[in-house]
């Protein structure tokens, strides 16, 4: 939202040039929601390891890509950037842990056949982050946004009604996500600077408990084995989408972006109900359906507050 300042008083703030969508972008972008709706078949092949011991693993092996690819490029300006602001240093060690809760909650589903709770938990998740907008940021909320969470609400009242359950699994996922969205608003580090130091302040703690929690990782020979492998496939696994994504940001528009963001929720659901064959009964058919339609008129506010082009200016003219 944005208020209306004198302009004789308000400096004038230039405004970014526009994004154009292109080909390329459209399809950089399909290609990280596509990685990241996969998910599933990935950690589906770790269901043999305990959730913990999983992400563990995906936490330092992405640190060691982040590392790499830090070290290649000599991209170490957020040093700078913490010293500058050290309060980083502490909010990112809060953001770590809910990352960390959100990975260790989704992989836990998947591997324990609740991959529809999961896909729930993303389609909500933009909901949820409405709703922190108005009590973090005092964001006033229009109209079809307060129906759209009222329609959220709604469904979570009807699984614990019809179903006799809290859909845990689905509110931890779209709090902790949106949560973590929240916070990258506000963060001065880039995705993946944020994302080098939150792991990098969680593999020591990970490295420890590999030796003490008595799971496989805590016996030497195992970290020289094939199995080993599957494992360290979690830290490309979680930055390839990444970097794609970002990629992306700059080739097409951030209202297109935003649509797209339900593909990988959508991708979720069709591998959880048809490759999987978990249980989509009517009672779940009304719980998703209701998320459905509240996301419809979300997506109609958010069309309909769309940045606009100014035909005269070539420029974005930003929604009131």
């Amino acid at each position: 939202m944005t208020t209306t300042r004198d302009s004789a008083t308000t400096p004038t703030i230039p405004k970014k040039p526009a994004v154009i969508t292109t080909k390329r972008g459209i399809i950089t972008a399909l290609t990280a929601f596509f990685i990241w709706g996969a998910f599933p078949l990935y950690f589906k092949q770790l269901a043999m390891y305990d959730a913990v011991e999983i992400i563990g693993h995906r936490i330092v092996w992405t640190f060691v890509c982040l590392l790499v690819i830090l070290t290649v490029t000599k991209r170490w300006g957020w040093i700078d950037t913490l010293k500058q602001q050290p309060k980083w240093l502490l909010i990112s060690l809060v953001s770590s842990l809910i990352i960390t809760t959100n990975w260790l909650t989704y992989v836990w589903a998947v591997t324990h056949d609740m991959i529809l709770e999961a896909s729930l938990g993303y389609f909500i998740g933009p909901l949820v982050g409405v709703a922190l907008s108005m009590v973090l940021f005092k964001e006033r909320l229009r109209t079809l946004q307060w129906v759209a969470i009222g329609f959220a609400l709604l469904s979570v009242v009807i699984q614990v009604v019809t179903l006799g359950s809290l859909p845990w699994v689905s509110l931890i996922l779209a709090v902790s996500f949106s949560t973590y969205g929240t916070i990258q608003r506000q963060t001065p580090l880039a995705a993946l600077d944020a994302m080098f130091v939150e792991t990098a302040m969680l593999v020591p703690v990970c490295v420890w408990w590999f030796w003490q929690a008595g799971v496989a990782s805590s016996h030497l020979d195992f970290w020289f084995s094939p199995s080993i492998w599957l494992l360290m496939l979690a830290g490309p696994v979680t930055l390839i989408p990444l970097l794609l994504f970002n990629k992306s940001t700059k080739q097409v528009a951030y209202s297109i972006l935003s649509f797209m963001n339900y593909l990988t929720p959508t991708f979720i659901f069709l591998l959880a109900v048809l490759y999987y064959h978990e249980p989509f009964d009517t009672k779940r058919l009304a719980v998703f359906g209701l998320i459905w339609f509240g996301l419809l008129l979300f997506s109609i506010d958010l069309w309909r507050h769309r940045p606009r082009k100014n035909p005269k200016t070539n420029e974005i003219a930003r929604p009131s």
